[in-house]
């Protein structure tokens, strides 16, 4: 789930730089993360050899993540959009029809964003308060695609400050942390996902100073503690869901705290024997953009996205003669377009967003012998070996597209 708008605190982290000259503050972060290490070791964790594996994965992509926003895009001056929550570093339940860019801001500062908007299927833009790690939840304003005015030439300006400005306009609030960007691309092929430039008014043309010893001191500081509290946030964040939803049954569409306002929510967990696939039916919804993913526990990562079908959107959706969708969540494929990938995990999370709709459907789910599945499916055209295998080159490509360049 994309519920996390991350950023940071605004509160300065006291020192002058003296524990980085020293190595010491080094010697801090590294100390830090060796116990980061340990804590997945604990019985809160899982202990199986695959879930240890991917622990320490996850970890190195935590960490990949915070010492890149911490140290190198946390230059409220001189800001530029920082990817993350893309195919390899996640965390938080992204979705994989979303690029997540987000920026530094300063809330007394003026900013424009500029992009091409041709092409785009739709975005949000927000100003978050911070981390829900940190306990900072509030989003203090947002716009989509349709609030905006795009050029005839197809470009996208939009001010980004505290006293309001004509045109585009995103109003800065005073505890603001960041800009957060979702890019929606639905149809993986199609969908255009731009870059997307940044720029305080004012700073244009202009170069940063040298690097302040202080400035490096407290980015090592504030990435131990986002680790920190990562890895054990979203691990205690879905065992409480899974502790009220039960196995094999999603819970109705609903907005979350911290997510943004047009976004609604669904989920639950597969629990499943070899042999059987969880099978879920449901009216496509009356929404511009909607989707099921799969994702693992307790890490809360999107499953390998580019090679496998864990993951799809109301565009990749095979939608039945009668107006519904059959979707099979299961180890096997079950020679239907709508496969979800486990992996061949035995449980794991389900989940749903509708976006910017004007239905909220709820599916209906229930466990079928995979010898019997055929059965359940009168309407559902069947989709073969080579169908499958020209559909996973089509992932691994579009992922390619979207995300190596």
């Amino acid at each position: 789930m994309d519920v996390k708008d991350t950023g940071s605190s605004q509160e300065p982290i006291p020192g002058g730089g003296a524990r980085l000259l020293t190595g010491a503050a080094w010697q801090s972060f590294c100390e830090r993360l060796a116990a980061v290490g340990r804590r997945i070791l604990e019985d809160d964790f899982p202990a199986d050899p695959r879930a240890r594996a991917e622990g320490y994965r996850h970890l190195t992509r935590l960490t990949t993540y915070a010492l890149q926003w911490y140290v190198d895009f946390h230059d409220a001056e001189f800001p530029a959009f920082h990817r993350y929550d893309d195919d390899v570093v996640k965390w938080g339940g992204p979705n994989a029809d979303n690029h997540y860019l987000r920026a530094k801001v300063d809330p007394r500062g003026t900013y424009r964003i500029a992009l091409d908007a041709t092409g785009l299927r739709n975005l949000i833009v927000s100003t978050p308060e911070g981390e829900m790690q940190l306990d900072q939840y509030r989003v203090f304003a947002e716009r989509s695609l349709a609030d905006l005015t795009v050029g005839a030439d197809g470009r996208l300006e939009i001010v980004v400050s505290s006293d309001e400005q004509p045109g585009n306009w995103l109003p800065l609030h005073p505890e603001t942390d960041h800009v957060l960007v979702r890019l929606y691309v639905a149809d993986w092929e199609r969908d255009a996902a731009p870059a997307i430039a940044i720029d305080r008014i004012g700073n244009e043309g202009r170069a940063p100073g040298p690097l302040e010893p202080v400035r490096v001191e407290q980015a090592l500081e504030r990435a131990a503690t986002w680790i920190e509290r990562s890895v054990v946030y979203w691990m205690r964040f879905l065992a409480a869901r899974r502790a009220r939803s039960g196995d094999n049954k999603l819970s109705p569409p609903s907005s979350v705290p911290g997510g943004a306002a047009d976004i609604l929510y669904g989920g639950g967990w597969w629990k499943l024997a070899p042999g059987e696939v969880l099978l879920v039916e449901c009216d496509a919804p009356a929404a511009r953009y909607w989707s099921f993913q799969l994702y693992s526990a307790p890490w809360f990562e999107s499953l390998d996205v580019a090679n496998r079908v864990c993951s799809l959107s109301g565009e990749q959706m095979q939608i039945d003669a009668d107006g519904r969708f059959r979707l099979v969540v299961s180890a096997v494929d079950p020679g239907i377009a709508n496969w979800l990938d486990t992996e061949g995990r035995g449980d794991g999370m389900v989940s749903y967003r509708y976006v910017w709709s004007t239905s909220a459907p709820v599916p209906a789910t229930r466990v079928v012998p995979v010898d019997r599945l055929r059965a359940e499916l009168p309407l559902t055209p069947a989709f073969d070996a080579v169908a499958r295998r020209e559909q996973i080159a089509r992932r691994r490509a579009a992922i390619a597209r979207r995300f190596r360049r």
